[in-house]
């Protein structure tokens, strides 16, 4: 059975410290035998100086296939880990979601935390009526809102990119669509007119790669190569 669940450890010191944060606990999760993780989400949320935040306003969301019978060590490892692995000033929080029983609500009010402020208890009251677990775990526990955003988002699928999923380390050089398939799968590969390469078309991967979601889908980014250059897409 699949579940969302979200994290922020806002007013960390770097963005990037959430995304590391998530990765650790769902690396956890494998270890302990309680959940296969699928993938980590990024989401930006509303950005403001009156917002303690993270250099990004990023929150995550891991996708974890895991037993039901699991869910309530998962919760205790989740407050476990936030609690000691975020920085003292951190204000970490968390939302847990079963993927089949999620309300649109959820989606509706995570759209609105990328455009405006949002209230902690508000998060914390829908996400109860709503039936996902959530809490701040120290601090000001306004890391919930962020946790909630997040699932909303990630269930929602039209937003953020994807920060781990199997493979995605190895993307680094040039290959084809055959090569990449033996290591990693992506829903589709295509630029942002929606050109697709063809199978055998050499693709460039300098920097980190950030698949991005569309419709629910995982889809690599290309955008077609400088003309002399010995491959056909850049990604």
């Amino acid at each position: 059975m699949y579940y969302l669940l979200g994290i922020d450890d806002t007013n960390s010191s770097d963005h990037g410290d959430t995304a590391t944060l998530a990765l650790t606990l769902g690396e956890k999760m494998e270890f302990l035998s309680l959940a296969r993780l699928i993938n980590i989400s990024c989401h930006q949320l509303f950005q403001h100086s009156s917002i303690p935040h993270t250099g990004g306003n990023i929150c995550c969301c891991l996708l974890l296939d895991s037993d039901p019978l699991k869910i309530r060590e998962i919760d205790m490892i989740t407050r476990l880990t936030l609690r000691s692995e975020s920085t003292p000033n951190a204000n970490p929080g968390y939302a847990l979601a079963a993927w089949n029983q999620f309300d649109p609500e959820v989606v509706a009010w995570a759209k609105t935390a990328k455009i405006t402020m949002v209230q902690r208890m508000d998060a914390i009251t829908l996400a109860r009526r709503c039936d996902i677990s959530i809490a701040g775990i120290s601090g000001s526990g306004a890391g919930a809102i962020g946790a909630l955003a997040a699932v909303g988002l990630r269930f929602d699928g039209n937003d953020g990119y994807i920060h781990w999923m199997p493979g995605l380390d190895k993307l680094r050089g040039i290959f084809t669509q055959l090569e990449i398939n033996q290591f990693i799968h992506f829903e589709s590969i295509e630029s942002e007119n929606q050109k697709h390469p063809a199978l055998d078309d050499h693709i460039q991967f300098v920097d980190s790669t950030r698949p991005i979601f569309k419709n629910g889908r995982v889809i690599l980014q290309v955008s077609p190569a400088p003309k002399g250059s010995n491959f056909e897409w850049q990604s």
